[in-house]
């Protein structure tokens, strides 16, 4: 039977997948039951699961068979919306006070139309951003303008890897990470994180199990706050050495406002290999504005998919990222927004510890608290007034936890928070930490 059975089965398989009458990492029958249900021949049932693995619906495992991957739609992770009065704490947003008055930038904007036949990254953008990188030891000659650092990933990995690969994910990661693995139908291999990053010997049992890239975050890690320190990063260094073929993709999103210096992992003379750092979070989420340095093959290949899709970053958009890295005004604005996003993470972190509550978050704009329950604490934490995420979403193998965005809390309000979470953990005598 040809191609026209296998995409039938194929689909009747999908149906059933998308209705959820098939569940995430549920294992599907083998190929030849398949094909004797169906009265279809074994070729045509392994054609069917090789088009659902190409879809990034399913993934082989070997012999522990073909397992339904979780849908990576981004609706399914949004969040309802918080009760009337509620701090909401669940996205890690900036504060819309903290950022750069864009106002003048745009105003002094030259009307320069971009053209579809001449370069498209801004000049003035690609010299700053290139300086940037190359002070922090990352080759900064060749540079593409992406819409937002998840992007940048998730078409390099598509440039770099084939369905079916195995990828090396921060665990606990950022969930949008692990979605574009899956989404790839690409294979997460889960790597432990502590506050200095990814754990060595984690990484090193993820290579030897098959990793063929690493997603790594530099600094401001979600949903820990991880950020890797010279020590960390030579010791990653080092694993990855034994592995030159393996590819490297650092998401640097926070490089503007993390409170820690970019200590680099990847190294001299690795063949695939980037390096994005966005605009997004510093200046505003909607400029969708992001820089990433790699290799020469990966930037191609991604360039001319994006000329496929989007065509190029807008112009007029990069030329507001490179005023805001000149501008004094804006850089003044983005230094005051991180002195304040550390402050209020470390007013959370101080006052949970000192009630004995341990938590994490070293940089960035979240703290991670495990616990053991993260449905009741949620609710618990939302019926005092306060929405937080469950772990879940970001967590692979990796314990419980609830992620709590501090961005816009205020300093003022942590004790009381704390003090809900403790009522939440320890509702009577003799309730324990986690």
């Amino acid at each position: 039977m040809g191609a026209g059975p296998a995409v039938k089965v194929a689909s009747g398989i999908e149906a059933l997948l998308r209705s959820g009458r098939i569940p995430p990492e549920a294992v599907l029958p083998p190929v030849r039951q398949v094909a004797e249900t169906l009265g279809v021949s074994p070729g045509t049932a392994a054609a069917a699961y090789r088009l659902l693995r190409e879809r990034g619906l399913v993934r082989a495992d070997g012999r522990r068979g073909t397992h339904v991957l979780p849908r990576p739609a981004h609706r399914e992770y949004a969040d309802p919306t918080a009760p009337p009065g509620a701090l909401d704490l669940r996205a890690a947003s900036p504060d819309p006070a903290l950022l750069p008055d864009l106002g003048p930038l745009f105003a002094g904007l030259a009307p320069r139309p971009g053209g579809y036949d001449e370069p498209h990254l801004d000049p003035e953008l690609s010299r700053r951003m290139g300086e940037a990188f190359e002070e922090d030891g990352v080759p900064g000659e060749d540079l593409l303008a992406t819409s937002g650092a998840v992007g940048a990933v998730y078409r390099a990995l598509r440039a770099m890897l084939s369905p079916g690969d195995r990828v090396a994910v921060e665990d606990p990661g950022f969930n949008e990470h692990h979605a574009c693995v899956s989404g790839l139908a690409l294979v997460p291999v889960p790597v432990d994180v502590d506050d200095q990053g990814m754990r060595p010997e984690s990484l090193r049992a993820a290579l030897r199990a098959g990793a063929k890239a690493v997603v790594v975050t530099a600094r401001c890690q979600s949903p820990t706050g991880a950020a890797l320190g010279a020590a960390r990063a030579a010791a990653l260094r080092e694993v990855l050495a034994d592995h030159p073929a393996v590819a490297v993709l650092v998401d640097d999103y926070a490089s503007l406002i993390a409170g820690a210096p970019y200590h680099d992992c990847v190294g001299r003379g690795r063949s695939r290999w980037l390096v994005v750092r966005s605009f997004n979070k510093p200046v505003a989420p909607d400029l969708r504005v992001a820089v990433a340095a790699g290799d020469a093959a990966t930037l191609e290949q991604m360039r001319r998919e994006q000329w496929l899709a989007e065509g190029w970053v807008s112009g007029f958009l990069q030329r507001v990222a490179a005023g805001a890295l000149k501008d004094r005004r804006s850089q003044a604005a983005i230094a005051r927004a991180r002195r304040t996003y550390d402050e209020r993470r470390a007013a959370l972190l101080d006052a949970l510890r000192e009630r004995g509550i341990a938590a994490r978050g070293a940089t960035g704009l979240v703290v991670w608290v495990p616990v053991h329950d993260e449905a009741e604490v949620v609710a618990g934490l939302a019926a005092r007034g306060a929405c937080v995420r469950a772990g879940a979403r970001y967590r692979l193998r990796s314990p419980p936890a609830v992620r709590i965005a501090t961005a816009t809390l205020p300093v003022e309000r942590a004790e009381r928070l704390a003090d809900d979470l403790v009522a939440v953990l320890r509702p009577g005598a003799g309730g324990r930490t986690p």
